[in-house]
């Protein structure tokens, strides 16, 4: 069950610093059982970190719709993870006009993500919800997990509407064999995120029919997760989408929107370009600026900076 509201991957190893943290706006997840254990299930709201993404890439309202998407549902994955990853990476690559979107999310609470094109506009879909299955198109789903060992597992698969929502059920339905029911959702109002979040609640063997049932009546009563999330958070969503299911909360975690992006990092990178195309890239001033596609933050580099480093690698 799925519901959504109408060359590089960025997973390598970086410092963890408090670089380019989000101030003062946090999200939140909870996650538990409901249904007497026959049910497992993980609600966010990301409005805090999406809302500071969104003014520092300068995210158009499609853009950010996708972006908040991809944040939820991966933090929600990442908690329900049979394998209780350290780190879950999302790629989403579709030949739509958004391009390639990431999103990440890890044991500590810390979300990142990016859109190839954060000013991408397609016309709205007739009911006048945000086409992200337009601006993203056809393509495929890559999830990479890192678990506590430090081993890396990758999979994905193609991509069934584009709206996210749909795919990540398809993606847990595919490659870790779970029936899932995922909303995600994204409300925007003009120049602003109003609410983002969602809701993955999965069977597990032996459950009635009659839950299944209640969920699924209580799904398609809603218009929509964020409308949920707009009007009283976590709490909502979970109140109105686990009714009469006896849910318990048996985790809280505080998310936050850190970027990973570090100078050094990128000096190391600059240093090992060709010069032509460090002469491309420079200003008039001999410098080179490397925006950050996670969390819009320009790095300045002097061209003797880089032969210097250059020089010791």
């Amino acid at each position: 069950m799925s519901r959504d509201e109408r060359e590089t991957t960025g997973i390598e190893d970086s410092p963890e610093g408090d670089q380019n943290l989000a101030p003062d706006e946090s999200g939140s997840l909870e996650s538990g059982i409901a249904a007497g254990g026959t049910l497992r299930w993980a609600a966010v709201d990301v409005t805090g970190p999406l809302r500071w993404v969104r003014r520092q890439r300068d995210l158009s309202p499609v853009a950010a719709a996708a972006l908040g998407r991809g944040l939820a549902g991966v933090a929600m994955m990442r908690r329900l993870s049979s394998k209780r990853a350290t780190r879950l990476h999302l790629e989403v690559r579709g030949d739509g006009p958004l391009g390639l979107l990431l999103a990440e999310a890890d044991a500590e609470g810390n979300l990142r993500g990016a859109v190839a094109e954060p000013r991408v506009d397609v016309p709205n879909y007739p009911n006048g919800k945000l086409a992200v299955g337009v601006a993203v198109g056809e393509g495929r789903l890559r999830v990479v997990r890192r678990e506590d060992d430090g081993s890396w597992h990758d999979s994905q698969v193609g991509l069934v509407s584009g709206e996210i929502g749909d795919d990540l059920a398809h993606f847990l339905h595919q490659s870790e064999q779970t029936r899932s029911a995922v909303l995600v959702g994204v409300l925007t109002r003009p120049g602003r995120v109003a609410a983002a979040g969602g809701l993955i609640v999965q069977p597990l063997p032996g459950v009635p029919d009659e839950v299944l049932g209640r969920l699924e009546a209580n799904i398609l009563r809603q218009t929509g997760v964020s409308s949920l999330v707009e009007h009283g958070g976590i709490d909502t969503v979970e109140e109105v989408l686990l009714d009469g299911l006896q849910a318990e909360v048996l985790e809280r975690q505080s998310l936050r929107y850190h970027c990973r992006c570090d100078r050094q990092r990128l000096l190391s990178q600059l240093s090992r370009m060709v010069a032509d195309d460090l002469e491309f890239m420079s200003d008039e001033d001999r410098t080179v600026n490397a925006e950050c596609s996670f969390c819009g933050e320009v790095h300045h580099f002097r061209h003797q900076e880089i032969e210097a480093a250059r020089a010791v690698s």
